[in-house]
């Protein structure tokens, strides 16, 4: 049965043995699970990293260890927890794994029940997972341990381990948008030098690259994947790549919950990707959707007076530096007066 995660104190993540699997050998089914899970519980984020950042400093190797040893080890963590609480005072206290008094005191119970188990245990000090997020409106550049580079557009959540095995699929899995620039990698085999694969993981889409450059879009349970050049494999997740769709230079895929099959069509790169020049490129798009955008991207909610507003379409380039100068020209060109609220603008026709 699985366990009411969202109801977990940074305690609970210590002691629970599948969390902690999750930080220490992370694999490709636990990391679909976590992530899937703090996207749907971003209230949790604050806990599980604190959790985590104790797991990933009192790492021991689980699999040499009896059960007896485990047992007690997890008595020592519940009494230090105890303690802990005991301690603390009206004053907020700093988390956790911030505190090295905390830290020391249960490394200190555990050194030597390691010792007897005849279990690994060291400081890690870098983790072996990480996660990037980017704020509304923010773009940011990430390097991947293999040199490879991902653009991340504005409120979009990239995760990928950090000690990428030479031989294995390098992985990574991301919410929101993000463009690619793969670097080919080879390893070597008996039979000679094979390449070594790439994947991008989202809800409803494995993306599969040997070496290319490609956005993804994957906001809502909606992906969608433009190929700018190179190669792609689009699958299903559980589903093998080689069964899945090639992808070609100029290409379209989307994949939808309500749609058992990926529709894949032609259309200009640019229209997707010009977002990574600061711009938006609209060609005959619905005001509805410009809209989306800039709530998916930006916060911005732009509520219109009626579904006929909503409904027109616009065509044209706009900078995305300046979000209030590009509702002014959206709001200027169809005649329209601007009500702002906040990060809400109603919308309305000029009288």
């Amino acid at each position: 049965m699985e366990q009411p995660y969202h109801q977990f104190t940074v305690r609970d993540f210590v002691l629970d043995d599948a969390f902690r699997r999750w930080i220490l050998q992370p694999d490709e089914e636990n990391m679909t699970f976590w992530h899937t899970f703090m996207l749907r519980h971003p209230e949790q984020q604050t806990a599980i990293d604190e959790a985590a950042s104790i797991v990933l400093h009192l790492r021991a190797s689980h699999d040499d260890l009896t059960d007896s040893s485990l047992l007690r080890i997890r008595q020592v963590l519940e009494q230090a927890f105890d303690d802990q609480q005991s301690l603390q005072t009206t004053v907020r206290p700093l988390p956790i794994w911030r505190r090295p008094r905390f830290m020391w005191q249960i490394a200190a119970s555990l050194t030597g029940l390691l010792l007897l188990a005849g279990g690994a245990f060291w400081y890690v000090r870098q983790p072996r997972q990480e996660r990037v997020h980017t704020a509304y409106g923010e773009n940011r550049t990430v390097t991947l341990p293999d040199g490879s580079t991902v653009l991340l557009n504005g409120n979009t959540t990239l995760t990928f381990a950090t000690n990428w095995q030479e031989d294995k699929p390098r992985e990574v899995w991301i919410d929101g948008e993000g463009y690619f620039n793969i670097t080919k990698k080879y390893s070597s085999q008996p039979t000679g030098k094979t390449r070594v694969a790439f994947v991008t993981h989202t809800p409803n889409l494995d993306i599969t690259v040997l070496g290319t450059q490609f956005n993804v879009s994957s906001r809502r349970g909606h992906t969608d994947v433009t190929l700018v050049e190179g190669r792609v494999q689009l699958a299903k997740p559980g589903q093998p790549a080689n069964k899945g769709i090639e992808l070609k230079p100029g290409q379209v895929a989307s994949a939808r919950p309500s749609l058992e099959t990926v529709a894949v069509r032609s259309e200009q790169p640019r229209l997707r990707t010009s977002w990574i020049q600061h711009q938006f490129v609209f060609d005959n798009t619905a005001l509805s959707d410009i809209a989306q955008q800039l709530k998916d991207t930006y916060g911005l909610e732009l509520v219109f007076e009626n579904s006929d507003l909503s409904a027109r379409r616009f065509t044209g380039n706009l900078s995305n530096e300046d979000i209030e100068t590009l509702v002014a020209t959206l709001a200027a060109t169809f005649n329209l007066t601007t009500d702002r609220s906040g990060n809400q603008i109603v919308l309305r026709q000029a009288k």
